[in-house]
């Protein structure tokens, strides 16, 4: 059984055989792996310990030694932080490919067993809270041993995350699409979401099929105290002149509860609010925005390409996805 499983990944093997050269008298062990690899990730040996949970005297002891092993430095080490050099880029990557494939065996006899456990620590927008919650309970009623931690950030936040190793998966709008993504993520557009207008029942604007700018400016605004939600108020404003901003937040319930009794309205994006109780419940009206562009924006996940993909991980984005793309939801 366990042949058949190292027969499987036997070329990323024998390519680890060959690149150290183990034969000729070079001793390496996984734990020398995962430090080179946080490094790598993190640009930091600190980080990198804190993230490992070992000392920094731990990791330069053993990095230390593997380079001197090699007969090559794999780091550069300066007042800005932790860089690799031309050859140790090489190795890096070599590494990158061999803790994976360690992965993917581990997770073989999980598959084999029926018995998928592991960690899912997912990052996500406050805006995209609400849409979830059902994938999140059909996920965790089929895969009762998988832990799972989910955080709530603005979508730089996520993307450190990603970056820093806090975060496996994590979802994210662009909302500055001129910009490329990190090199060392892989990102997935899912959607694009409309920015629509949140009124309470009692408002005037809750009966309408559509509402202009202008006659927005006529309401108190709230809104999100977050990256993308003020640019956007900040564009709105220069488009269409000055608001009447009673507050911002980043706790959506309270900007949520103030729309709903009546005392402002706020634009949010449309999936942010699909399920969510203020609409269910009638609390809350949403109203479609016309005459304003970007009227929509994209949604999607994202994960660190230097990070294995695990079976818990692929599954919990399965069930994401179909919450998220599920043409049944409520709105």
């Amino acid at each position: 059984m366990w042949e058949n499983r190292f027969g499987q990944n036997a070329e990323i093997l024998h390519e680890y055989n060959r690149y150290l050269n183990l034969s000729g008298g070079i001793h390496v062990n996984i734990e020398q792996f995962a430090y080179v690899s946080a490094i790598a990730r993190t640009g930091s040996i600190s980080i990198a310990a804190e993230q490992l949970h070992v000392s920094q005297a731990a990791i330069s002891k053993a990095i230390s030694k593997l380079e001197q092993e090699l007969g090559f430095k794999l780091f550069i080490r300066s007042r800005l932080g932790t860089e690799a050099t031309p050859r140790g880029r090489a190795v890096i990557e070599k590494i990158y490919d061999i803790l994976v494939k360690i992965e993917e065996i581990k997770e073989e006899a999980q598959i084999e067993s029926k018995h998928v456990e592991g960690e899912v620590r997912f990052s996500i927008g406050p805006n995209f809270t609400a849409a979830m919650t059902r994938s999140i309970i059909s996920f965790k009623q089929d895969y009762p041993n998988v832990r799972l931690t989910i955080s709530s950030k603005s979508s730089e936040e996520v993307i450190q995350d990603l970056l820093e190793d806090r975060a496996d998966l994590g979802l994210i709008y662009f909302h500055n699409q001129k910009k490329e993504p990190p090199k060392d993520l892989t990102v997935h557009k899912m959607l694009d979401s409309r920015i629509v207008v949140c009124v309470g029942r009692g408002s005037p604007l809750a009966s309408r099929k559509s509402v202009s700018p202008q006659e927005l400016l006529a309401y108190p605004f709230v809104n999100i105290d977050g990256v993308f939600s003020n640019w956007y108020l900040e564009d709105f404003i220069s488009k269409h002149g000055p608001v009447n901003c009673l507050f911002k937040s980043n706790n959506i319930e309270l900007l949520k509860r103030t729309i709903a009794e009546g005392a402002a309205i706020g634009m949010f994006i449309e999936y942010s609010m699909l399920n969510d109780p203020f609409i269910l419940s009638g609390e809350m009206v949403i109203v479609p925005m016309i005459n304003h562009e970007p009227n929509t924006i994209p949604l999607g996940w994202a994960r660190s390409a230097n990070k294995h993909f695990s079976i818990a991980q692929r599954e919990f984005l399965k069930y994401l996805m179909r919450e998220y793309l599920n043409p049944n939801l409520k709105h």
